[in-house]
């Protein structure tokens, strides 16, 4: 279920049998040779395929987040911390004031980590509130399967985050690329990490075989209906 296909009349109908909503975080920011929304894209097509399959509202995803450290490349859109922390609290206030109370926040962009010290101050000042945040690629299964065919969080870029029908835009170069060194990662500056990242992949394979990425992508799906289904006690 799709906020933005919904007027209000429709929300608050919603509201009279469920308070579940999940709200995506994304980014815009370069990905080697896949979609520069790469980080909005793959959580909200897993967000709305879990959401469809349980009847629970998706709201639109916010697109930009914290990413400082890529902007030598063209496209990327930085968002600074006060300004998105600010932001994300307003966006999730709104809808707490309105009567959503269980809501599962899906992030797609390792920056947007910061927006998880939300969940306390907003669960404070609103007792009776659950507010849970998931990394889409830190599921429990995901990162098991991930792990098993040699992906790693770090692997920016790669294939653990290219859906073929989702955002891939491009051919993609064969084999392997070796693993970047991260190290101080956050003590460099956008050129100096443009300098190390090269084609802007962390290392790992570039793609898999679509019948992979399928799997994949519905291990995650079934991660989040997993959580949407509760138990939603913190």
């Amino acid at each position: 279920m799709l906020l933005e296909q919904m007027n209000w009349m429709q929300v608050e109908e919603y509201l009279k049998k469920d308070d579940r909503l999940v709200l995506v975080l994304g980014s815009t920011e370069e990905h080697g040779y896949y979609s520069v929304a790469t980080d909005t894209q793959c959580p909200w097509e897993i967000a709305k395929a879990a959401c469809e399959q349980e009847g629970v509202v998706v709201a639109p995803a916010l697109p930009y987040g914290p990413s400082f450290g890529l902007m030598a490349y063209p496209g990327t859109v930085n968002i600074e911390y006060a300004t998105y922390l600010a932001l994300v609290e307003q966006i999730l206030q709104s809808f707490i004031q309105h009567g959503f109370r269980r809501i599962l926040i899906l992030n797609g962009h390792g920056g947007n980590k910061i927006a998880e010290r939300l969940a306390g101050i907003l669960r404070q000042k609103n007792p009776g509130v659950v507010i849970k945040f998931r990394s889409w690629y830190l599921l429990p299964s995901v990162l098991e399967f991930m792990e098993k065919r040699g992906g790693k969080e770090n692997h920016h870029g790669a294939w653990i985050e290219g859906f073929p029908w989702i955002n891939k835009v491009a051919p993609m170069p064969a084999g392997r690329k070796p693993d970047v060194d991260w190290t101080d990662y956050h003590s460099l500056t956008p050129r100096e990490i443009r300098e190390r990242l090269g084609d802007g992949t962390g290392g790992g394979e570039y793609e898999r075989d679509e019948k992979t990425m399928r799997e994949y992508f519905q291990v995650a799906v079934e991660d989040v209906v997993q959580l949407l289904r509760g138990p939603w006690e913190v």
